[in-house]
């Protein structure tokens, strides 16, 4: 769930940047296999085939209605993909309030140096700033832990975040934050808000997170 202006704002459009894309023409006798793999780059696409939203080398399951598919959703996350749930309309005269899941890379201003911890603790404090603008804030941390997904090991963030604007009817939320090594240099990750009082997209972002596929 983040902040975005509503007047000409293309936060919902596609993205037109092309992602995994060639730079160039490939000689025909080019070995296709882990060697031709650029670093962030999936070395298994096929863990992001199917009913996913993938970028690059992570992937979710997609959900259904009334969630909706979407680009782009802070700097932090290169070439990111997602979907989103629009929760309350111009709720302050100017923006809009959403529930998110997304994925996609973590660029070099992650800091990201083979730390899936460290990285996902400095992620979860850009956030903070990225996701909720203006917006009074406070945030908890409720937990922190190792996580894995399709044998990449990775770290994880939860913060509690409670937004003191009396016109939001969903002031409660749960951000997620979670960092996956590729083991080449780089790193992606994927990150939830979903308000606490809607159970519905609790579990669907739960059914999300657990179907994270990395790699």
């Amino acid at each position: 769930m983040f902040l975005i202006t509503s007047p000409g704002d293309d936060e919902a459009g596609p993205d037109t940047t092309p992602t995994s894309q060639p730079t160039g023409s490939q000689p025909t006798n080019q070995p296709t296999g882990e060697s031709s793999t650029k670093p962030g780059q999936s070395k298994n696409p096929k863990l992001h085939e199917g009913a996913r939203i993938s970028s690059d080398a992570i992937s979710f399951p997609r959900r259904n209605p009334p969630w909706s598919d979407r680009k782009r959703l802070v700097s932090q996350l290169l070439n990111s993909s997602g979907q989103y749930v629009l929760l309350q309309e111009n709720f302050d005269g100017k923006n809009d309030w959403y529930a998110d899941i997304f994925v996609g890379a973590l660029g070099t201003g992650s800091g990201f140096n083979g730390d899936p911890k460290a990285t996902a603790a400095s992620l979860s404090i850009q956030l903070r700033t990225s996701m909720y603008g203006d917006i009074p804030v406070t945030f908890k941390t409720v937990s922190n832990g190792a996580v894995k997904r399709s044998d990449k090991s990775g770290w994880y963030f939860q913060q509690l975040v409670t937004a003191k604007s009396p016109k939001l009817t969903a002031r409660v939320l749960t951000l997620t934050v979670a960092v996956f090594d590729l083991g080449d240099g780089t790193a992606v990750a994927y990150i939830s808000d979903i308000p606490t009082n809607r159970p519905e997209l609790r579990a669907a972002e739960s059914q999300a997170y657990k179907g994270i596929n990395v790699g």
